[in-house]
């Protein structure tokens, strides 16, 4: 196994990142962020809730940040990226500037007080947390289906609302979208779940009728539990009309495990979803977590069986629910089978090869198994309302499970 793990070394980089120059990220809540990875970096890195979309892209904390990161300072709100890239992890930004490369030309036109005069061409904004799924990594923050349980247990008030919506029916942010819309290059959508979200189809139909949609291309975050029709729109007669449409199915661990970890989940529905949407599907999108790390290899083995894609990416929060919170032993023995079965994958690639590495590293980065007992904690309150059980559909962690 000498080696397994081992990375090369690599040279301090160019910290900025070009995200701050093309995108505006709109959060569930109504707030902007830098993206939606920033979110969960140390400290408060929303800002401009009442702002609308035009003005929060100059808004002062947008220019300061473009400013920083001109000036070679660190930009506290991009922690997590930094963390990835110190870890030798491919982070959020390294993949964003790859993808834009041709954009760094706006750092050049960046006026003295950090704003620009050029729009956003990359929008991201997070239509409600309604979603079908209550994944045991969420909440009702961004799922609606996890506001009974959150509810139940007293950690949602009884008046808040299961479903909140801030940009569906927002007027300023229409007209914002109306001004902006021939500047459009990339739209992303995620969710809750973004195929049971009006104001997507909203902002669909907006552009097909305004001729504008075959310039862009859509990105999508979805668990794929999507039949095709939603109010009577068929969603692949609308992606005809852009230029192109790229999925990103939302999915960890195998089967059972996965159905456990993804409440609202069939597994043999997804599969199945998969064959049917196959020719939009570009990655998809796998997360490694105590609930997935024993059998996300074999999700690997079934996606290459298919020609397909993947990356994963490493479950950072609740960080109760990372895998370096799993004990030595059972890292040990999740390290071995990895390296005994990634050899038997015959097509797949070099990218992939790494992630799968990246995601043992972290694993092995820190040894976070304090944060077990608290693991446990919301485990067992989740497996008692759901009717599941922990230790009948992870029989390899149940021993260390009971031991907590």
């Amino acid at each position: 196994m000498e080696g397994f793990l081992e990375q090369d070394e690599q040279s301090q980089e160019d910290k900025r990142c070009i995200l701050p120059w093309i995108h505006q990220y709109g959060d569930i809540n109504g707030e902007y962020g830098l993206c939606c990875f920033s979110i969960f970096s140390g400290g408060k890195n929303t800002f401009g809730k009442n702002e609308s979309p035009i003005s929060a892209f100059n808004s002062q904390y947008i220019k300061q940040t473009r400013l920083d990161m001109l000036a070679g300072k660190i930009v506290k709100a991009c922690d997590v990226c930094y963390d990835w890239e110190k870890q030798g992890i491919q982070s959020h930004r390294e993949r964003m500037n790859q993808r834009f490369y041709e954009y760094r030309k706006l750092y050049e036109t960046t006026l003295p007080d950090g704003s620009l005069k050029s729009p956003p061409i990359y929008l991201d904004f997070r239509f409600g947390n309604l979603c079908n799924f209550s994944c045991r990594m969420c909440g009702s923050y961004a799922s609606s289906s996890w506001a009974k349980e959150e509810k139940y247990y007293g950690r949602l008030s009884l008046e808040s609302p299961n479903h909140y919506d801030h940009w569906t029916n927002n007027i300023d942010f229409w007209k914002d979208i109306e001004s902006i819309k021939k500047y459009i290059k990339v739209l992303y959508f995620a969710g809750g779940e973004p195929f049971v979200q009006e104001g997507h189809y909203k902002l669909l139909k907006l552009l097909i009728k305004s001729d504008l949609a075959k310039n862009i291309e859509l990105d999508y975050n979805t668990n794929l539990s999507y039949s095709g029709s939603f109010k009577g729109d068929d969603i692949e007669k609308i992606w005809k009309h852009f230029g192109k449409v790229d999925l990103w199915p939302s999915i960890e661990g195998y089967n059972e495990k996965a159905e456990y970890g993804r409440k609202g989940l069939n597994f043999d529905l997804f599969k199945e979803n998969s064959l049917r949407f196959s020719e939009y599907i570009d990655t998809f999108s796998l997360v490694s977590s105590i609930y997935s790390i024993s059998s996300n290899i074999d999700l690997i083995k079934w996606i290459k069986s298919i020609d397909k894609t993947f990356n994963i990416t490493n479950l950072t929060n609740p960080s109760y629910q990372s895998t370096t919170v799993l004990p030595k032993e059972l890292k040990k023995y999740i390290i071995a089978k990895y390296k005994k079965e990634l050899s038997t994958i015959k097509n797949i690639n070099t990218y992939e090869i790494n992630s799968v590495l990246d995601s043992l590293r972290h694993m092995n980065s820190f040894d976070d198994n304090y944060l077990a007992p608290k693991f446990k904690e919301r485990n067992v309150q989740s497996d008692l309302f759901r009717n599941e059980s922990f230790e009948a559909v992870f029989p390899e962690l149940a021993e260390w499970y009971r031991n907590i």
